[in-house]
C-alpha cells in the first residue's frame, strides 16, 4: 500500500490579524502540497501535537514539514516556500545565509509587534502575545 505524504502543519496565532492575513495569502497561492493550519491558541487542536509542547507557539509561527522537521519564525516561512509553485524558486535565495541573517531578526521584531502593527491592542505581560482566558477574554 503506498504511503500518503504527510502534510505541512502550520502553527500560527489565530488571534493575530497579520497572522490570519498571512494564512489567507498562503491559501490563495495554492500550495502544491497539503498544508494544514493549526491555531496555536486552540488547546484542543494543539493537544494533537505533543511534539510542539516545548515550542513558543504563542510567540511565532512554526511549520512541521512532511518528514517531521520543525522550523520556527523566519525559517518556517522558508520551509513553506517550496510548496508555492510560482515562487518556489525563491527558497534557496531566502534560505541563504545572508538573507537569514536579515530575515530572522526582522521576523522576531514583526512577531513581537504583530498586535500593534495589525491595529490590535497589544496584550500585556506575555511578550506581545495574548493568552486566552476562559470565556474567550484575552489577558
Amino acid at each position: 500500500m503506498p504511503m500518503t505524504p504527510q502534510p505541512y502543519i502550520v502553527f500560527y496565532d489565530g488571534q493575530c490579524r497579520i497572522c490570519r492575513r498571512g494564512r489567507q495569502t498562503l491559501e490563495r497561492l495554492h500550495p502544491n502540497a497539503e498544508v494544514r493550519f493549526v491555531d496555536s491558541n486552540d488547546s484542543r487542536a494543539m493537544a494533537d501535537y505533543p511534539d510542539m509542547a516545548g515550542a513558543d507557539v504563542a510567540g511565532q509561527m512554526y511549520v512541521r514539514d512532511p518528514v517531521g522537521k520543525i522550523s520556527g519564525g523566519y525559517d518556517a516561512l522558508v520551509a513553506l516556500l517550496p510548496t508555492l509553485s510560482g515562487i518556489a524558486w525563491t527558497a534557496p535565495i531566502f534560505g541563504s545565509r545572508p538573507l537569514r541573517a536579515i530575515g530572522r531578526p526582522a521576523y522576531r521584531w514583526l512577531a513581537a509587534n504583530r498586535y500593534r502593527l495589525g491595529g490590535q491592542r497589544a496584550c500585556r505581560d506575555h511578550g506581545g502575545a495574548c493568552v486566552l482566558r476562559p470565556g474567550g477574554a484575552r489577558a
